[in-house]
C-alpha cells in the first residue's frame, strides 16, 4: 500500500494463513479513527449474520514499524514487542444469527505504525468467513505521499482511492477525518457496486490540502496535491468540502461533500469503471469495453439488451444523439445520484462492475 519515491513500492501482508471455506457469512468490519495518532485508543468492530447461526469470531492484529530502507525504499518490519496474533475471541453458545462486537486497543500504537487486523467468523457447520484490513497508525514519516486508511492488497490489482481536503473547510488534513468513516464505512462499503468487490477498493488520504470550485464558477478550477497527482498507485482523488457546491469531475478526479455518499459513489463510477452519466446533460460517449451504459444509436441500445436477455423495448433517450439500456424505472446511481442517500448500480452497470472486477 506504500507509494515509494523511487517508482518502488512493498505490499504487506499478515503472516498468517487462514483456511477460509464455503459458507453464507455476511460480515462488516470496521476500525476508529481511521488513521489514530501516536498512542490513541482504537476501536475495531465487527458486525456479522449467518443463516447457519455464528458459532466463533475471531480478532487478529499483527503491528508492523515501517521505516525507510537504507536504499531509500518505504519499508515495514514486525515491531518488536508489539501486538502480533489473536486478540480476542467471543465464543456463543446460543449461536445466535447475528453478532455486533468491538474491542478497544487501549494505547493504540506508537508513531510510524502499519497495522493488519484480521476478523474471522465460524459458523456452527464450522465454515470460515474472513476479513482483513491495514492502516497507518501514530506520526506519517513519509513526507507528503498519500497515507494509507483501509486496504488489503498490491494497489495495482486494486482500486486506490485519495481523499484531499478542501483547504477553504478543513484546517488541516487530519480534521476531515471524521467525515471520511461515515462516507467509507456507511457510504461506499453500502453501495451494491462496491460491496460485491469490497475487497478492491483501498482508501488514502493526502496530507496536503487541495481545493475546489462550484461547477458554475469562473474560472472553474481543481487543485490536487502534486503527490496525489504524480503518486503511481493513486488511481483517482476525491477532493472532500463541506461548503455546498454543484460538484464536478474532471480526469479521473472529482469533489463531493463528505455527506453526500451517493455522489462520492456516482463519481467513482466514472473514475473506476468508466461509466458515463445516464441523465440528460450528463456526460455521455461510448466504450470498447464491454457493458456500456451509453448508446449513440438507439438500434445499437435495443441489440445490447437483446443480447443480454433485456428488453430492446426498455431502451430510453437521454438526450439528443444517446440512449441508455438501463430505463429510468430502475433508478441507476449513474441516472441519479441521490445526494445523501445511496440508490443501487443497475443491471447493465453491474455487468460493466463485475468484468472490471474481472480483470484485477
Amino acid at each position: 500500500m506504500f507509494r515509494l519515491r523511487r517508482a518502488e513500492r512493498i505490499v504487506l501482508l499478515p503472516v498468517v494463513a487462514f483456511m477460509v471455506t464455503s459458507c453464507t457469512t455476511n460480515m462488516g468490519v470496521r476500525h476508529s479513527p481511521l488513521h489514530p495518532a501516536n498512542n490513541v485508543a482504537v476501536d475495531f468492530r465487527i458486525k456479522a449474520s449467518d443463516a447457519d447461526c455464528i458459532k466463533e469470531a475471531r480478532l487478529y492484529i499483527y503491528e508492523y514499524e515501517t521505516y525507510v530502507s537504507d536504499k531509500g525504499m518505504q519499508s515495514a518490519r514486525k515491531r518488536d514487542g508489539g501486538t502480533w496474533g489473536l486478540v480476542k475471541t467471543w465464543s456463543y453458545s446460543m449461536h445466535p444469527k447475528d453478532i455486533n462486537e468491538s474491542y478497544c486497543k487501549k494505547g493504540g500504537f506508537p508513531a510510524h505504525s502499519y497495522v493488519t487486523y484480521v476478523f474471522s467468523v465460524t459458523d456452527k457447520k464450522g465454515n470460515v468467513a474472513c476479513e482483513s484490513w491495514s492502516f497507518a497508525a501514530g506520526d506519517w514519516q513519509f513526507g507528503t505521499s498519500p497515507i494509507p486508511l483501509l486496504g488489503n492488497g498490491a494497489p495495482a490489482s486494486r482500486i486506490d482511492v485519495c481523499f484531499v481536503a478542501d483547504r477553504d473547510d478543513y484546517a488541516s488534513a487530519r480534521a476531515m477525518l471524521g467525515d471520511l468513516e461515515k462516507l467509507i464505512f456507511d457510504g461506499y462499503h453500502i453501495n451494491n457496486g462496491v460491496k460485491r468487490g469490497k475487497k478492491y477498493w483501498q482508501f488514502y488520504y493526502s496530507p496536503e490540502r487541495g481545493n475546489i470550485t462550484d461547477f458554475d464558477a469562473s474560472p472553474r478550477s481543481m487543485e490536487i496535491p502534486g503527490s496525489v497527482s504524480s503518486s503511481s498507485i493513486i488511481d483517482h482523488a476525491a477532493i472532500i468540502h463541506t461548503t455546498v457546491l454543484r460538484d464536478w469531475a474532471s480526469g479521473g478526479n472529482f469533489g463531493t461533500e463528505p455527506t453526500n455518499i451517493g455522489t462520492a459513489v456516482h463519481e467513482s463510477g466514472h473514475a473506476a469503471f468508466n461509466l458515463k452519466d445516464e441523465y440528460n446533460g450528463g456526460g455521455h460517449s461510448t466504450s470498447t469495453n464491454p457493458h456500456h451504459n451509453n448508446y449513440n444509436s438507439l438500434s445499437s441500445c435495443q441489440t445490447y439488451n437483446t443480447n443480454n436477455g433485456w428488453p430492446a423495448s426498455d431502451c430510453e433517450n437521454i438526450q439528443s444523439g444517446w440512449w441508455r439500456p438501463e430505463p429510468a424505472s430502475l433508478k441507476c446511481i449513474m441516472w441519479d445520484d441521490g445526494d445523501a442517500s445511496m440508490p443501487s448500480f443497475q443491471r447493465t452497470c453491474l455487468a460493466r462492475i463485475d468484468w472490471f472486477y474481472s480483470n484485477l
